[in-house]
């Protein structure tokens, strides 16, 4: 009796030939694949409008057409910045355009409106399609807020906040971190100027702050704060200089509510307990208060204000942006932020405050800026035109990051 390899008993020898023969046969024998049933064909989107749309389109004199492609929506809206922006436009007109302009529809289905001229800039925009804000799906630039996302669209002409060629440019990190002031994950943008990463040099820090509504995605995108300290840096109107832009909202809500103190909570210590010695920590910077500098537009301008008179012993440089204390809270302000500066403050090499013409701040501004003279605070007032709106603020920080950071004398 033989067993073979496969198991199989086979009696005798004459058998076990024929066994054996048998088994390397069937070893030989080629497998038959199992039936695979035929793959169908890829099936392609039929081609639409949608394809080659160009959406927004800037004209030479500076009408902005803009284009969705929606063919079963009945009402389509846009709601652009920019028009804010235009010489001589007043309050009233500048609603209209904020409650959505209507586009027409075409007969592919693609919707369209111009609006304009409009001034040299970056400005943001969304579409309303049957009472669904969206961003632009044929634009890839966006700015980020608190709680949606905008594209953009850039008029050219804005020669302080373009990133042009043949200049060295910085960079802009979004950099994370633990804060234990508001508990659990933070982000921040900073902004290095260029050469940063191969030079040894110890820089001054400003840090910059957003508005209500906004976030820390907001100064590098609309606010163009790489492509203005570029600017300044190549034509030596300013110092080599870090720029750090933290998220001023501690929760993804923001209200204003009546007689509450915007501009006191967890973020002063978030900014001055944890990024303050995070950036000194991770960075190379003079870590004293005559190399650093805080400025805020709107809620950020609160909270440059009352972390200033909190601070004062970290801040040397201070721009408030379209803001001043409400009205309500004017007398809590002086009670307690302004009477801690006279108290122990010590004081500011520039104190730069600015608000447009039509601003909804100025009002505000005007009167915080009366207290701050009162308290000793040598104030640098500045009325200029507009809105309260990112054309003014980038033209701010054009202004003020060419004025820190240089002897008092030179203010």
């Amino acid at each position: 009796m033989m067993r073979l390899s496969s198991g199989v008993l086979c009696p005798g020898t004459a058998i076990a030939t024929i066994c054996i023969g048998l088994y390397v046969h069937a070893q030989q024998a080629p497998q038959q694949p199992a039936t695979q049933p035929p793959r169908p064909a890829m099936q392609m989107p039929p081609p639409t409008p949608n394809d080659t749309l160009k959406s927004v389109e800037v004209e030479p004199d500076r009408h902005v057409q803009f284009r969705i492609w929606a063919p079963n929506a009945t009402e389509v809206k846009l709601h652009a910045e920019g028009p804010e922006a235009t010489p001589g436009i007043t309050p009233q007109e500048t609603n209209k355009y904020m409650a959505g302009v209507p586009l027409t529809k075409g007969d592919q289905g693609v919707w369209e409106a111009t609006i304009g001229p409009i001034e040299p800039g970056v400005y943001r925009y969304t579409f309303t399609v049957d009472g669904v804000s969206t961003t632009d799906p044929r634009n890839p630039l966006t700015s980020e807020s608190l709680t949606h996302a905008s594209s953009m669209y850039e008029v050219p002409g804005a020669d302080f906040t373009e990133y042009k060629a043949g200049i060295p440019h910085g960079a802009i990190s979004a950099v994370y971190y633990d804060s234990s002031a508001t508990g659990g994950e933070r982000r921040m943008h900073v902004y290095t100027p260029p050469g940063y990463e191969n030079g040894t040099a110890r820089l001054p820090v400003l840090y910059m702050l957003h508005g209500g509504g906004d976030c820390d995605d907001s100064w590098p995108t609309v606010g163009r704060a790489g492509a203005i300290l570029d600017n300044l840096i190549a034509g030596g109107k300013a110092v080599p200089m870090l720029i750090v832009m933290p998220a001023g909202h501690v929760s993804t809500e923001f209200r204003l509510t009546p007689g509450a103190r915007m501009g006191h909570d967890a973020f002063n210590d978030d900014l001055v307990k944890v990024v303050l010695p995070y950036i000194d920590a991770h960075y190379r910077t003079v870590a004293d208060r005559d190399h650093r500098a805080i400025a805020g537009l709107s809620m950020g301008g609160l909270q440059t204000l009352n972390i200033a008179l909190d601070d004062s012993a970290d801040f040397a440089y201070v721009g408030v942006f379209s803001s001043g204390w409400f009205p309500n809270s004017i007398k809590e302000e002086q009670d307690t932020d302004v009477a801690q500066y006279r108290a122990s403050g010590k004081p500011f090499h520039l104190f730069w405050v600015d608000a447009g013409k039509y601003d909804i701040a100025l009002e505000n501004s005007h009167a915080t800026v009366a207290i701050l003279k009162k308290a000793g605070i040598n104030v640098e007032e500045h009325d200029s035109g507009g809105f309260h709106a990112w054309p003014n603020w980038r033209d701010y920080l054009h202004q003020f990051a060419a004025l820190v950071f240089k002897s008092p004398e030179a203010h």
